[in-house]
């Protein structure tokens, strides 16, 4: 078992905390994320992302995609994505689709015994209803931490990303996820944490808080 480091451990716990305390102010939300990556062979795979979301303290569908596409390995730490999403939102009362071409430039590497690995992604977002088309960028950066600090080997995970529109020119939306995950084999893992979701409305930031579980597959 890696050996925990109290001080990270206790930073780590503080910024968690920090966000908590800050999720006082908004909305509550969950989302669900279910993620399958197929190898095809060493290079090439194909992949699978689909998600629902809940608002208005979780009563409340408004948000559901699915997506297909295919990944090649360029080398043991880069892979490059292109995948079709089409995504169903209903800011009221009717369904709006979305359809959304993306790219991915994936890197995964190691910060001493922890997992870091960060994703770029460009969307080209062509809306089906009365909205000029975008363009999105997007960038995650993920830290897996190797402390076990749960039985079972339950670790703890910290994720960011943020979103820029073309349109608006502008930082639209910022992600900061803060949770744990177990790996019960080495082709599954399984993921729950708090996301502090801010939103730029227009005029000003807008925070929401979201409950978030994930299901990953690879095979």
């Amino acid at each position: 078992m890696p050996r925990r480091p109290p001080r990270a451990l206790a930073a780590g716990l503080a910024l968690l905390l920090a966000v908590l305390v800050r999720a006082e102010e908004g909305d509550w939300g969950y989302a669900q994320n279910f993620h399958v990556v197929k190898a095809i062979n060493e290079q090439w795979s194909l992949l699978h992302r689909s998600n629902f979301t809940l608002r208005d303290d979780m009563g409340d569908l408004f948000l559901a995609y699915a997506d297909l596409g295919i990944g090649y390995r360029l080398h043991p730490a880069w892979r490059i994505d292109a995948a079709y999403r089409r995504s169903w939102f209903r800011p009221g009362g009717t369904w709006l689709l979305e359809d959304i071409p993306y790219f991915n430039l994936n890197w995964f590497g190691n910060l001493g015994d922890a997992r870091l690995s960060n994703r770029s992604r460009i969307e080209f977002r062509e809306y089906r209803y009365d909205k000029d088309d975008d363009i999105r960028l997007r960038n995650e950066t993920r830290l897996d931490l190797p402390w076990h600090v749960l039985p079972g080997g339950i670790r703890p995970y910290f994720e960011e990303e943020f979103f820029w529109g073309r349109n608006s020119s502008r930082l639209e939306m910022n992600w900061l996820t803060g949770g744990l995950y177990l790996k019960p084999t080495p082709w599954s893992k399984l993921k729950l944490g708090y996301r502090w979701v801010a939103i730029w409305t227009g005029t000003g930031w807008e925070n929401r808080n979201q409950l978030v579980s994930g299901l990953n597959l690879f095979f």
